[in-house]
């Protein structure tokens, strides 16, 4: 999950790293309400609310489900759970990341 604000300039995206997993973890970790952040394209300094954010999703884990399947192909093909074990580990690496991001974008702050 990758958090994402628009630049008012240039209204391009930019997006903050942090490891917080809800706005209220997200206010903790910062300490306010608003953040101020400059922009990573233009230069132009924003300061934006914590309710501005929003998640994105982050596509590494499922490419390395996907990896994780391949390994668990080549030593289980003996056995004949290709099609279900393997199917199952990259879909679990979706969903998780779907419901993480969802629920970030669903809460406000105050």
């Amino acid at each position: 999950m990758k958090l994402n604000y628009r630049c008012e300039s240039c209204k391009k995206d930019n997006f903050i790293s942090t490891k917080a997993t809800d706005r209220h973890g997200l206010l903790m970790e910062r300490g306010s309400n608003e953040f101020n952040e400059r922009c990573k394209h233009c230069g132009h300094f924003t300061k934006k609310h914590i309710n501005r954010l929003y998640a994105d999703d982050n596509y590494t884990l499922v490419i390395v489900g996907f990896a994780l399947s391949a390994i668990a192909t080549f030593f289980l093909w003996d056995f004949g759970w290709i099609s279900t074990l393997t199917g199952t580990i990259p879909l679990y690496f979706w969903t998780e990341m779907k419901k993480k991001s969802s629920a970030f974008n669903k809460t406000m702050v105050k």
